[in-house]
Protein backbone atom coordinates (compact mmCIF):
# COMPACT_ATOMS: atom_id res chain seq x y z
CA UNK A 1 0.00 0.00 0.00
CA UNK A 2 1.02 3.43 -0.84
CA UNK A 3 2.03 5.75 1.68
CA UNK A 4 0.32 8.90 1.83
CA UNK A 5 2.02 12.36 1.12
CA UNK A 6 3.73 13.99 4.48
CA UNK A 7 1.68 16.67 6.00
CA UNK A 8 4.52 19.48 4.60
CA UNK A 9 4.02 18.31 0.98
CA UNK A 10 -0.07 18.81 1.40
CA UNK A 11 0.66 22.00 3.11
CA UNK A 12 3.36 22.95 0.18
CA UNK A 13 0.21 21.49 -2.55
CA UNK A 14 -2.21 23.87 -1.00
CA UNK A 15 0.30 27.17 -1.12
CA UNK A 16 1.20 26.00 -4.67
CA UNK A 17 -3.02 25.86 -5.81
CA UNK A 18 -3.02 29.30 -4.50
CA UNK A 19 -0.47 30.61 -6.11
CA UNK A 20 -1.22 29.06 -9.36
CA UNK A 21 -3.84 31.71 -10.48
CA UNK A 22 -0.97 34.83 -10.22
CA UNK A 23 1.73 32.60 -12.16
CA UNK A 24 -0.52 31.36 -14.75
CA UNK A 25 -1.58 35.01 -15.32
CA UNK A 26 2.23 36.21 -15.16
CA UNK A 27 2.77 33.57 -18.25
CA UNK A 28 3.96 30.57 -16.12
CA UNK A 29 3.36 26.81 -16.63
CA UNK A 30 3.93 24.46 -14.23
CA UNK A 31 4.67 20.95 -13.20
CA UNK A 32 5.04 19.67 -9.94
CA UNK A 33 6.49 22.61 -8.07
CA UNK A 34 8.49 24.21 -11.08
CA UNK A 35 6.88 26.78 -13.27
CA UNK A 36 8.38 28.17 -16.60
CA UNK A 37 7.61 31.05 -19.16
CA UNK A 38 9.49 31.69 -22.65
CA UNK A 39 10.84 34.77 -23.51
CA UNK A 40 10.94 36.40 -26.97
CA UNK A 41 14.13 36.24 -27.33
CA UNK A 42 13.92 32.20 -26.53
CA UNK A 43 15.07 31.88 -22.89
CA UNK A 44 13.10 30.19 -20.49
CA UNK A 45 12.31 31.99 -17.29
CA UNK A 46 11.65 29.50 -14.19
CA UNK A 47 10.07 29.99 -10.86
CA UNK A 48 10.60 26.65 -8.47
CA UNK A 49 9.09 26.23 -4.95
CA UNK A 50 12.25 24.11 -2.67
CA UNK A 51 10.82 22.27 -0.11
CA UNK A 52 13.39 21.80 2.88
CA UNK A 53 14.98 18.29 3.10
CA UNK A 54 14.05 15.95 5.55
CA UNK A 55 17.04 15.14 7.99
CA UNK A 56 17.74 11.78 9.56
CA UNK A 57 16.48 11.07 12.98
CA UNK A 58 18.49 12.87 15.66
CA UNK A 59 19.75 15.51 12.98
CA UNK A 60 21.31 18.20 15.13
CA UNK A 61 21.54 21.74 13.67
CA UNK A 62 24.85 23.66 14.19
CA UNK A 63 24.28 27.47 15.06
CA UNK A 64 25.97 28.86 12.16
CA UNK A 65 26.23 25.81 10.05
CA UNK A 66 23.45 24.17 9.03
CA UNK A 67 19.87 24.49 10.01
CA UNK A 68 17.08 21.98 9.78
CA UNK A 69 15.00 22.57 6.65
CA UNK A 70 12.07 20.26 6.68
CA UNK A 71 8.65 21.11 7.08
CA UNK A 72 9.88 25.16 5.55
CA UNK A 73 10.01 26.24 2.08
CA UNK A 74 12.11 28.71 -0.17
CA UNK A 75 11.52 30.58 -3.57
CA UNK A 76 14.41 29.81 -6.09
CA UNK A 77 14.50 32.12 -9.54
CA UNK A 78 16.48 31.25 -12.77
CA UNK A 79 17.08 31.64 -16.50
CA UNK A 80 17.69 29.15 -18.51
CA UNK A 81 19.44 30.16 -21.92
CA UNK A 82 19.77 27.13 -24.11
CA UNK A 83 23.56 27.82 -25.48
CA UNK A 84 24.80 28.10 -22.58
CA UNK A 85 23.44 24.73 -20.89
CA UNK A 86 24.57 23.25 -24.05
CA UNK A 87 27.90 23.85 -24.09
CA UNK A 88 28.06 24.67 -19.26
CA UNK A 89 26.38 22.43 -17.76
CA UNK A 90 22.66 21.53 -18.13
CA UNK A 91 22.38 20.33 -21.27
CA UNK A 92 19.29 20.45 -23.94
CA UNK A 93 16.55 21.69 -21.89
CA UNK A 94 13.35 18.95 -21.10
CA UNK A 95 9.77 19.59 -21.44
CA UNK A 96 10.18 21.62 -17.81
CA UNK A 97 13.24 23.67 -17.45
CA UNK A 98 13.90 23.09 -13.54
CA UNK A 99 16.20 26.29 -11.69
CA UNK A 100 18.96 24.23 -10.65
CA UNK A 101 19.73 23.77 -15.02
CA UNK A 102 19.89 27.97 -15.51
CA UNK A 103 23.01 29.92 -15.27
CA UNK A 104 21.24 33.04 -13.87
CA UNK A 105 20.00 31.97 -9.95
CA UNK A 106 18.65 33.71 -7.48
CA UNK A 107 16.70 33.13 -4.31
CA UNK A 108 13.66 35.50 -3.45
CA UNK A 109 14.98 36.18 0.53
CA UNK A 110 18.50 37.51 -1.79
CA UNK A 111 16.40 39.84 -3.67
CA UNK A 112 14.37 41.44 -1.00
CA UNK A 113 14.95 43.81 2.03
CA UNK A 114 16.28 40.76 3.34
CA UNK A 115 19.70 40.07 1.25
CA UNK A 116 19.70 36.58 2.95
CA UNK A 117 18.31 33.37 2.56
CA UNK A 118 14.84 32.75 3.42
CA UNK A 119 13.11 29.75 4.25
CA UNK A 120 9.03 29.59 5.30
CA UNK A 121 7.27 28.09 7.40
CA UNK A 122 4.55 25.77 5.55
CA UNK A 123 2.61 25.53 8.84
CA UNK A 124 1.07 28.48 7.30
CA UNK A 125 0.60 26.36 3.74
CA UNK A 126 -1.91 28.82 1.46
CA UNK A 127 -2.15 31.59 4.05
CA UNK A 128 1.04 33.18 3.26
CA UNK A 129 0.30 32.78 -0.72
CA UNK A 130 -0.56 36.61 -0.49
CA UNK A 131 3.16 37.04 0.78
CA UNK A 132 4.18 35.26 -1.87
CA UNK A 133 2.95 36.76 -4.63
CA UNK A 134 3.74 40.43 -3.34
CA UNK A 135 7.21 39.04 -3.08
CA UNK A 136 7.29 37.91 -6.85
CA UNK A 137 5.86 40.66 -7.94
CA UNK A 138 8.47 43.24 -5.96
CA UNK A 139 11.99 41.38 -6.63
CA UNK A 140 10.93 38.13 -8.43
CA UNK A 141 9.16 39.73 -11.44
CA UNK A 142 11.31 42.49 -12.02
CA UNK A 143 14.97 40.38 -11.04
CA UNK A 144 13.75 37.81 -14.37
CA UNK A 145 12.78 41.12 -16.62
CA UNK A 146 16.52 41.96 -16.19
CA UNK A 147 17.23 39.23 -17.68
CA UNK A 148 14.64 38.94 -20.30
CA UNK A 149 17.25 38.41 -23.29
CA UNK A 150 20.41 37.87 -24.08
CA UNK A 151 20.93 41.18 -24.56
CA UNK A 152 19.83 42.03 -21.28
CA UNK A 153 21.97 39.23 -20.10
CA UNK A 154 24.98 40.43 -21.11
CA UNK A 155 24.25 43.90 -20.17
CA UNK A 156 23.66 42.74 -16.73
CA UNK A 157 26.69 40.62 -16.75
CA UNK A 158 29.24 42.98 -18.16
CA UNK A 159 28.16 46.23 -16.52
CA UNK A 160 30.56 48.54 -13.74
CA UNK A 161 29.07 46.08 -10.26
CA UNK A 162 27.53 43.35 -12.67
CA UNK A 163 28.91 39.85 -12.01
CA UNK A 164 30.90 39.71 -15.03
CA UNK A 165 34.15 39.43 -12.96
CA UNK A 166 33.16 36.05 -11.66
CA UNK A 167 33.98 32.80 -13.33
CA UNK A 168 30.23 31.66 -14.12
CA UNK A 169 29.15 34.92 -15.47
CA UNK A 170 32.27 35.35 -17.70
CA UNK A 171 31.75 31.74 -19.38
CA UNK A 172 28.09 33.02 -20.00
CA UNK A 173 28.89 36.16 -21.41
CA UNK A 174 31.57 34.37 -23.57
CA UNK A 175 29.48 31.41 -25.11
CA UNK A 176 26.57 33.77 -25.82
CA UNK A 177 29.15 36.05 -27.65
CA UNK A 178 30.79 33.11 -29.04
CA UNK A 179 27.28 31.80 -30.56
CA UNK A 180 26.90 35.70 -32.32
CA UNK A 181 29.74 34.98 -34.25
CA UNK A 182 31.68 38.35 -31.68
CA UNK A 183 34.94 35.63 -31.03
CA UNK A 184 37.14 38.08 -29.87
CA UNK A 185 35.18 39.59 -26.97
CA UNK A 186 34.38 35.82 -26.96
CA UNK A 187 37.86 34.78 -26.41
CA UNK A 188 39.02 38.05 -24.33
CA UNK A 189 35.92 36.11 -21.72
CA UNK A 190 36.87 32.97 -22.04
CA UNK A 191 40.78 33.95 -21.17
CA UNK A 192 39.30 35.68 -18.09
CA UNK A 193 37.79 32.78 -16.88
CA UNK A 194 40.68 30.83 -17.82
CA UNK A 195 42.96 32.99 -15.55
CA UNK A 196 40.75 33.50 -12.80
CA UNK A 197 40.88 29.65 -12.41
CA UNK A 198 44.67 29.04 -12.17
Amino acid sequence: MAKGKSEPAKQMDALQAALRPALQRWGFRGRGRTFNRGTQDGLTQVISLQMGSFDPPGTTPIPGLSRILYGRFAINLGVHIPEVARYHGGGEAKAVVQEYNCCVRARIGGLGPEQSDLWWDLVQGASLAGEIQKRLERDGLPFLERFKSRDAVLHELMSPGGEAFDRPARIVCGIILATRQRLDEARRFARCAGAREA
